[in-house]
């Protein structure tokens, strides 16, 4: 399923700047870690992945190409719009 996840964020990337193939790896990952920080009630929905993916590019567009920094922020953003996971029993 990680895969499937992962090619997800592809569509998305393709409509900004050129990133390298490290990049574009830490960016799927980023991408799918992130996936699992939402509440599995938001998960399928095609907003929250838009949402998420397009936190990453925009921080990617930035510079910063770290997978957890990447995913941090992205998990930043599903908390502030209450769709996060994190903290819930």
């Amino acid at each position: 399923m990680g895969s499937t996840l992962m090619a997800q964020i592809l569509p998305f990337v393709r409509h900004c700047k050129v990133f390298g193939p490290d990049a574009t790896l830490a960016m799927g990952k980023a991408y799918d870690k992130a996936i699992g920080t939402i509440h599995p009630d938001a998960e399928s929905q095609f907003v929250v992945r838009e949402l998420i993916a397009k936190r990453i590019i925009g921080i990617a567009q930035k510079g910063v190409v770290e997978r957890d920094q990447l995913c941090t922020s992205a998990a930043q953003t599903t908390i502030l719009f209450g769709i996060s996971a994190l903290g819930r029993a």
